[in-house]
């Protein structure tokens, strides 16, 4: 009965780290493209600042 514990909280560890890298991996192309959201815009972190200070402005 051991082995197949064993084999279950494996299966689960492998089920629950695949998870984890999926939702990191959709984390960061969502805020890849967020980031880039205007091609003819600055890149870069002052981009971010830029953004925020168009915001003010308007």
């Amino acid at each position: 009965m051991q082995p197949r514990t064993n084999a279950g909280r494996r299966t689960r560890n492998a089920v629950v780290v695949a998870l984890i890298v999926a939702a990191l991996w959709a984390g960061a192309t969502l805020t890849r493209g967020a980031a880039h959201a205007d091609p003819s815009g600055p890149t870069g972190p002052v981009s971010h600042f830029s953004r925020a200070v168009e915001l003010i402005r308007s």
